[in-house]
């Protein structure tokens, strides 16, 4: 390649290789070349307005339902509530940690409301409580909480309240 083609190539110039003076006009601008980005992997759907998510994920901590199935009709079964402060957070164990449950009409719980004496282990960088439930019928039930509790750092302690929702599917 010639040394004129390469500097027209490099710098977008159009060159003329019949000789004489013409002017060089330059060439059309040209879009930058991009750097292919990776893609995140998709988010999870939010739920339905009016609905509570089954987690959440936040700075100072992480909330959720989980299941613990199978599920049979008019047998106790049961779901797990884990809380998990992040990072310099922990657990403030003097707070009246609490959980509200509800569910529809064919869902019953033994204990609708629970506390820090309900939680199948309660420390300070982790909470698990095993929720019993008994569903009356077969089919998706909708089983909903509030939860009450407070995470702390050595400065600072934030007392919050969230509902969570988690669908089971009962045979």
């Amino acid at each position: 390649m010639s040394r004129q083609a390469f500097l027209g190539a490099v710098f977008g110039i159009v060159v003329c290789a019949c000789g004489g003076d013409k002017k060089q006009e330059p060439a059309a601008p040209t879009a930058p070349a991009v750097e292919p980005v990776a893609a995140e992997p998709p988010k999870p759907a939010p739920p339905p307005p009016g609905v509570a998510p089954s987690s959440i994920d936040e700075a100072s901590f992480s909330l959720r339902l989980a299941e613990a199935g199978p599920y049979k009709t008019g047998e106790l079964a049961r779901f797990v509530v884990h809380l998990e402060p992040r990072g310099k957070f922990h657990i403030n164990q003097e707070y009246p940690i609490e959980i509200g449950l509800s569910g529809d009409v064919d869902t019953a719980f033994p204990k609708p409301n629970l506390a820090r004496a309900d939680a199948a282990e309660f420390g300070e960088k982790k909470a698990r409580f095993d929720v019993p439930f008994t569903a009356k019928v077969g089919g998706d039930h909708k089983i909903s909480t509030n939860v009450k509790f407070a995470v702390c750092t050595d400065e600072n302690c934030v007392p919050d309240e969230r509902n969570l929702t988690l669908a089971v599917a009962v045979k």
